[in-house]
C-alpha cells in the first residue's frame, strides 16, 4: 500500500509495547483500600491484585458467628479487587494513550 510507512509503525508498536510492559510494572507500586462491615474489614491490595493486608477490627470476630466475617472478607477483597482493577486499568490507559489492551499481570 502505497504511503503507509511500515518502519515508522513497528517503531510505534514497539514503543507502545514498552509503556504497557513499564505500566504493569508499576502495578505492584499501586495500592488501594476497600472495606467493608463499616470498616470492621479492611483490605489493602496492589495494582496486581494482590492482597497486601487485611485488617480486623477486634468486633468483628465472633466466635458464634464465623459465616458473618468469612462474608465481610470476602467483600472487602471483592471491593479492593473492583478498586485495583479501575486503578490498573487508568493506568493503562495512560500508558497506552487510551488504546484498549488487554491486562496482564
Amino acid at each position: 500500500m502505497p504511503g503507509i510507512d511500515i518502519q515508522y509503525l513497528m517503531r510505534q508498536a514497539k514503543k507502545m509495547e514498552q509503556a504497557m510492559e513499564q505500566a504493569r510494572e508499576k502495578l505492584g507500586e499501586l495500592s488501594v483500600d476497600a472495606e467493608s462491615g463499616g470498616g470492621l474489614v479492611k483490605v489493602k491490595m496492589d495494582g496486581r491484585h494482590m492482597v497486601q493486608r487485611i485488617e480486623l477490627d477486634p468486633k468483628a470476630i465472633d466466635p458464634n458467628d464465623k459465616g458473618l466475617l468469612e462474608d465481610l472478607i470476602a467483600a472487602a477483597i471483592n471491593a479492593a479487587s473492583e478498586k485495583a482493577s479501575a486503578a490498573a486499568n487508568e493506568s493503562m490507559n495512560k500508558a497506552t494513550g487510551g488504546l484498549k489492551m488487554p491486562l496482564q499481570f
